[in-house]
């Protein structure tokens, strides 16, 4: 400080050409780092060489030495990051009663409710719980012991002994097993575990001792020593202990022996050292023995005055021994022993009672006196320490000698009355240290009960009620904050003279000199002084010291500052001066390489400050003469210029870049770059946040919500640059807030919450987060300083300014062990612990599982991540990215033996050399099993055997079938081939005989005999066909019997016309046609009888009303039926079903005979597209043809066919049979329009009814229209009155509705089901497409089912129930309504009136419009 009073903060005298010359500096004090070896020649040789180069340079030495110490004396202070455990984290108990990590680096607690382990996650706890299980006699563990196995000796509150095997994860009561084998009662005093893989325990009644030892099967046996066995002196033992020999000593109060050794001596040793190849014993009353390599007791001459030995200790060769006179030092090369008085003006006690030796070789020794005393062994020196806290409430104090020595060297001690401290070795002095945990609660320390360092350095700490972990660190770093309050870095700077400009968020401005002190505030006269003082009102966001000794210093909303020797100046945006300030927010400054100043605006674009010639600053901006983009890209952040002379600026629209090599701003040409959508060779994002260029010439960009990016495109200078990601840079630790490279060309990343190394040799990524920055460091986005001439990086923080030198960042090397901790079944409950079990076993039913691990790095898991690798599964050499997730999860893994192998990191993200093996054996299923194979082999063979055995059947089935087939279809040809003549041979013959009376005797004869023939033939191939028709063969392979046409729920249904056929079959019988003929002549008589003469007359004018097309491709059976069919009924001919198809369309007829096979289109084809149409389906029509089989008959009567004849045939059965159908057809036309009538009457009567009460609601209205007699009414009443007869009207006429349509579905209706077809009928009645298919689909039943179910019920065909549910809804239209016939056609579901008029004729007897005026 003295040396720069009254000196310039911008002088020039130390320019930057001296950098090289203090890089030299540098690397001499940086190489290795400077050590106070106390003198060692390779130290006096470093400072020789830095001594002569300083008094090169006289005038720098003061400086230099100042920065020179300041640099080592800042960037290395020691640390504690302390956590606070207890029940809330999973301890078992806030009471511990011991501590002790065993040999694979897990921490184990002894608590009040358990035994605990901590695997740097979370705590486990094993105790004995409510259960039926006694596994411990109380919870209450008061001391632990680990063995070499890694199993935890323990022992209760009861002095009870357990072993906590790690290898079986459960208790094991070998103090029980103990008992029971010598008839003993154990009460345990002390475990001795020994390297050698041997226990000893000592009792507390002092007649015995046990020796736990090892089988060569890896299990362990125990003995019993008693008292005078073995050479045991004493029960009352010392200690306990093997040397390198595997030899063990036992050390009691009245002698000490070896265990099996003929060695055996009544002195009582108490301590034992082991030095080189000799053994060092001491008894508590002075006396000391070297046993040496001829395994001889040689005692050892001590100083006068020792009467008490406290401690053996060595440091290398020489024995340090704690003694009542002070340290004595022994060598046993020269035999010489040397007393080392430790009594100060300080600390009067002579007694030593404990010695620590530090990695320097210093001795440190307690007395009971205060403080604590530092002894350089060789050269005799001692130094009396202590150190405490003001506050006697931040005091860490501790029951026991507490001093130990972190990994980076670092003493920390508890002196004697003294508090928590640590040693200055600099300084010479002890520092005290507050030591209280960093987690929000911010608890201190007060006492340390017990404690124990672990293999990593980390001290745990046991006090009253709690558990406290302390990590040891050095910060590596200096951070610059505020006197009074924190606030956000965003802008740093450093000048040539080596002072630090830091700019905070709440305005103020410090500065500090190269050994980080603080010189002062910045005023906003722009003076330095001592007292923080805001410089101006808004946010520091960025300073920049040019070469002619100016500070330029942009603000968040007051423009920009400028400090001079003369003052600070301020510019800010004047909107009546074109060349002031664009805008008021800058967030950047930078010189280009002709000096010229550019100043970023983040909302007025980029501008070039610019001295004019009368002396005022202009700056040239889009808004006067600078062809900066007016619209777009105004938010600048960052700017950066090249050696090469471009300039980039990163905006919040994209980025900008631009040549300096212009001497007319107006001239310049801006190239832009923006963001594509989908274009991943651009810009990731448009804000962009940093650009920096490095030495190689590699430009590297960042944008905010994007990613890092790195410029491939060779020439900066156009527009549309292309980019490539740099995937070297991981998301996880947030945004890159900048960049900065260092002397090494290593780029340091500043991140949200880290700061990343990237080397580009090695394309190698460090990350530097919490571990390695206190206070869970986060950095801001403020441009970095660096410093070549120290090669420090200044950053940003929320907190300050902080400054690191890249060459001491450095990883931690530690090599964590990874060890299996538990195993979770998916569905279970509670984990199963497994960490040193040989192998888990998985039963078949629990696949699902998820097995959990650990790095043993008990620092803050910042970087820690995991892979593993399946042997047995993944294949060899890969391993599988787990990240930060220390689990795995198996969905169903495999049945088989599997290897599982995880490697993890350290808290820094170093690879460990450990790799964890946890052999996995996964038990088969039943059917995974040998015996499942067998079994599963066994099946597939009676499988493969009844497939094989039912593919022959069906195969053999199948030729069976179409054997069947091919019979049937010969059968079928044969019968269609002779049928058919032999009908033109017996029909005609027959007639003639009962014709023609005229043919004489002799011809009548011979026709005769013709005749008898004939029906021979038919006899025999009538017998052949029901031969082959007695089991007949269907087209799916079932069987159906030749008596049955359909079967449904156990019920036969027998068509009456095969029953009437086969009365007939064989020799045509005429009987039966003359009984059906005399029952249809009776009836006829009956009906002729009942009519008067006018309707004889009439019936016999329309005898031949009906017309009959006749479908047959036959033509002399065509003829032949022609002739004896035009008699009695008008008769059209078709050749084919396509031909009779056409003909029913365009005539009509009122009866359909026809063939079935037919050339062009079948009479099977030709009757389905009849019955489809809505407009035909009523036709009645008979098959006539030779294919007699079931199966044909059954496909006719499916169709809707009437009746279903076989050739040849009887003309008088032909004829009956069309008169039979067309005669029913009439009586069902007679009876409907009885009902009809009926209906008609009924709903005549409820018309009636209504309109007699519409005609008093007319007078009632007129009542209310004309009563002069009533008061008068108001509108409103008026009004009610109105709508309530209207309401009324409404009412009755839908009364009407529902009786009429009652009274037409009453007439119908005979069970739920018809009901049900009958409401969806009339609900469909206006569709012309109506269907059978969609009747049957809509009650759920097969078409087959629909048709026996209205037949059974009605009486008819499906197609003829809709039929004439349309004609009855038409006659009660044509009677209730007045519409046209065109109109109730529609609405009955006829789309052709004509067409509708005659099937109207055909069902009830007369024309719609007679119909209408009979029934009105």
């Amino acid at each position: 400080m003295e040396y720069f009073k009254g000196k310039s903060l911008f002088s020039n005298s130390f320019s930057l050409s001296n950098l090289v010359f203090l890089k030299k500096i540098h690397y001499l004090c940086t190489k290795d780092g400077l050590r106070s070896n106390y003198g060692t020649a390779q130290e006096t040789s470093r400072l020789s060489r830095l001594i002569r180069l300083l008094s090169m340079n006289k005038r720098y030495i003061i400086p230099l030495l100042l920065a020179f110490m300041a640099h080592f004396t800042v960037m290395a202070v020691p640390y504690c990051d302390v956590r606070k455990f207890s029940i809330t984290d999973g301890l078992a108990a806030n009471t511990i009663s011991d501590i002790k990590q065993s040999p694979d680096n897990l921490m184990w607690f002894a608590t009040w409710n358990g035994l605990s382990y901590y695997d740097g996650y979370s705590f486990h706890t094993f105790r004995d719980d409510a259960d039926d299980v006694d596994q411990l006699s109380t919870n209450r563990i008061i001391s632990i012991y680990p063995t070499q196995r890694n199993n935890i000796w323990c022992v209760t509150s009861d002095d009870k002994l357990y072993l906590y095997n790690t290898h079986e994860c459960r208790f094991v009561n070998r103090g029980k097993e103990i008992n029971e084998k010598f008839g003993i009662d154990l009460r345990v005093d002390k475990i001795y575990p020994l390297k050698t893989g041997n226990t000893w325990i000592t009792a507390k009644s002092g007649n015995y001792i046990i020796r736990n030892y090892k089988l060569p099967d890896q299990s362990f046996d125990a003995e019993i020593i008693k008292v005078g066995q073995h050479g045991l002196k004493s029960g009352r033992v010392w200690h306990i202990w093997a040397d390198k020999k595997g030899r063990e000593w036992i050390l009691t109060d009245k002698g000490t022996t070896i265990y099996n050794h003929h060695f055996s001596t009544p002195l009582p040793f108490k301590w034992i050292r082991e030095v080189g190849d000799a053994i060092f014993l001491a008894t508590p009353n002075g006396k000391l023995a070297v046993y040496d390599e001829k395994e001889h007791l040689v005692m050892i001459p001590m100083p006068a005055g020792v009467t008490r030995i406290n401690q053996l200790k060595n440091t290398g060769y020489q024995l340090l021994i704690a003694t009542n006179i002070g340290l004595v030092i022994y060598n046993p090369r020269t035999f010489k022993t040397e007393v080392i008085n430790v009594q100060s003006p300080s600390q009067p006690m002579a007694e030593v009672k404990n010695i620590y030796t530090d990695a320097y070789g210093m001795v440190w020794v307690f007395t009971d006196g205060m403080g604590v005393t530092m002894v350089n062994p060789r050269t005799g020196q001692k130094a009396w320490l202590f150190a405490d806290q003001p506050d006697p409430g931040d005091r860490t104090t501790s029951e026991k000698f507490f001093i130990n020595q972190d990994e980076n060297k670092t003493l920390w001690v508890v002196p004697n009355g003294g508090t928590f401290s640590y040693f200055d070795r600099k300084a010479g002095k002890l520092v005290p240290y507050l030591l209280r945990s960093n987690s929000s609660g911010n608890f201190r320390v007060p006492n340390i009960k017990k404690f124990c360092l672990s293999d990593q350095g980390i001290l745990w700490i046991s006090g009253m009620h709690d558990l406290t972990q302390v990590a040891f660190k050095k910060h590596l770093y200096h951070l610059t904050q505020l006197d009074e309050g924190e606030a956000q870095v965003f802008a740093v700077c450093n000048t040539p003279e080596g002072y630090h400009w830091t700019g905070y968020y709440n305005g103020v401005i410090k500065i500090t000199n190269s050994r980080f002190e603080k010189v002062g505030y910045l005023a906003p006269s722009g003076q330095v002084v001592p007292q923080q003082v805001a410089f101006c009102p808004s946010a520091i966001f960025t300073i920049f010291y040019d070469t002619q000794g100016r500070m330029w210093i942009g603000t968040r909303e007051h423009g920009l500052f400028i400090r001079t020797p003369e003052g600070i100046t301020q510019y800010m945006h004047n909107p009546a001066d074109k060349y002031s300030l664009p805008f008021n927010k800058v967030y950047d400054i930078v010189a280009d390489r002709h000096g010229r100043i550019w100043v970023g605006t983040y909302g007025g674009g980029l501008s070039l400050a610019q001295m004019s010639t009368t002396g005022k600053l202009n700056f040239i901006s889009r808004q006067n003469i600078l062809p900066w983009p007016k619209k777009e890209f105004s938010k600048v952040r960052r700017i950066f210029c090249t050696p090469t002379g471009e300039i980039l600026a990163g905006t919040t629209d994209g980025m900008i870049t631009f040549s300096d090599n212009v001497s007319n701003p107006a001239k310049i040409k801006f190239y832009t770059t923006t963001y594509v959508d989908g274009d991943t060779t651009r810009l990731a994002a448009s804000n962009v946040n940093f650009i920096m260029q490095h030495s190689n010439g590699k430009t590297y960009v960042s944008q905010l919500g994007g990613v890092l990016q790195n410029v491939t495109s060779k020439n900066l200078l156009q527009d549309n640059l292309q980019f490539s990601y740099n995937k070297k840079i991981s998301p996880e630790e947030g945004t890159v807030q900048s960049m900065v490279e260092d002397n090494a060309g290593n780029i340091w990343v500043i991140r949200e919450s880290s700061i990343d190394k990237y080397n580009l040799k090695t394309k190698k990524m460090e990350v530097f987060g919490p571990n390695d920055f206190d206070f869970n460091m986060s950095f801001t986005e403020a441009r970095p300083a660096h410093d070549p001439a120290t090669d420090d990086i200044t950053v940003g923080t929320p907190m300050g300014s902080l400054t690191f030198n890249p060459a001491k960042m450095q990883k931690n090397p530690y090599q964590a062990r990874i060890i299996f901790t538990s195993l979770h079944y998916m569905g279970e409950d509670g984990t199963e612990p497994i960490l040193h079990k040989d192998k888990v076993v998985i039963p078949a039913n629990k696949r699902n599982l998820t097995i959990s691990f650990a790095a043993l790095d008990f620092s803050r898991k910042y970087r820690m991540k995991y892979r593993y690798r399946l042997d047995g599964f993944t294949p060899e050499g890969q391993w599988i990215e787990l990240g930060t997730s220390n689990y795995i999860g198996f969905n169903r893994i495999s049945h088989g033996s599997y290897v599982l192998k995880v490697m993890g990191t350290n808290s820094h993200g170093v690879w460990s050399k450990y790799v964890a093996e946890l052999p996995i054996e996964v038990n088969p299923t039943f059917w995974e099993s040998i015996w499942g194979k067998i079994l599963i082999v066994i099946m597939l063979m009676c499988i493969v055997g009844s497939i094989f055995y039912i593919y022959n059947q069906n195969q053999h089935e199948k030729m069976s079938h179409e054997m069947s087939l091919m019979k049937n279809d010969f059968f079928s040809d044969a019968s269609h081939k002779l049928r058919t003549p032999l009908t033109l041979i017996g029909g005609p013959l027959k007639e003639v005989l009962n014709t023609e009376h005229g043919i004489t005797r002799k011809g009548r004869e011979m026709l005769t005999i013709a005749l008898k023939n004939s029906y021979e033939m038919l006899d025999m191939l009538n017998k052949i066909l029901r031969y082959d028709n007695s089991t007949l063969m269907n087209r799916d392979g079932s069987q159906t019997s030749g008596d049955t046409l359909v079967n449904t729920g156990g019920v036969s249904y027998m068509d009456s016309t095969e029953n009437e056929e086969d009365e007939i079959s064989g020799q045509i019988n005429d009987e039966n046609v003359a009984r059906f003929l005399a029952e249809a002549e009776k009836a006829e008589k009956e009906l002729e009888e009942n009519m008067t003469e006018e309707e004889k007359v009439a019936r016999e004018e329309q005898r031949k009303e009906y017309t009959v097309l006749v479908v047959e491709d036959n033509h002399d059976l065509r003829k032949y039926l022609y002739t004896i069919l035009s008699e009695h009924y008008n008769v059209l001919l078709a050749e084919n079903g396509k031909a009779g198809l056409l003909m029913t369309r365009t005539e009509l007829p009122d009866f359909i005979i026809t063939d079935v096979t037919m050339p062009v289109m079948d009479g099977i084809t030709m009757v389905g597209e009849i019955k489809q149409d809505h407009e035909l389906s009523q036709i009645p029509i008979i098959i006539l043809s030779a294919k007699a089989s079931v199966q044909d008959r059954l496909k006719g009567f499916e169709m809707g066919v009437d009746a279903y004849m076989t050739k040849p045939f009887s003309t008088e059965y032909l004829l009956g049979r069309i008169s039979a159908v067309l005669k029913q057809r009439r009586n069902l036309q007679k009876e409907m329009i009885q009902k009809l009538e009926h209906t008609g009457n009924l709903i005549g009567q409820t018309m009636s009814n209504g309109l007699n009460d519409g005609q008093n609601d007319d007078q009632n209205d007129g009542m209310i229209a004309s009563s002069a007699d009533e008061p008068e009414k108001t509108l409103s009443q008026i009004t009610r009155e109105i709508t309530e007869k209207e309401r009324e009207k409404e009412e009755m006429a839908r009364l009407k509705r529902e009786q009429s349509d009652f009274a037409f579905m009453a007439s119908q209706i005979n069970d739920t089901t018809t009901a049900r077809i009958l409401k969806y009928v009339t609900e469909h009645i206006d569709t012309p497409d109506l269907k059978i298919d969609n009747i049957a689909d809509a009650m759920g039943m097969s078409r087959s089912v629909l048709y026996l179910k209205i037949k059974q019920q009605l009486g008819m065909t499906p197609i003829d129930f809709v039929r004439h549910v349309r004609i009855m809804r038409a006659c009660e239209l044509l009677k209730n309504t007045d519409e046209s016939l065109s109109s109730v056609a529609f609405a009955v579901g006829f789309s052709d009136p004509k067409y509708f008029s005659k099937v109207f004729k055909r069902e009830t007897g007369i024309v719609p419009t007679e119909y209408r005026e009979r029934t009105k």
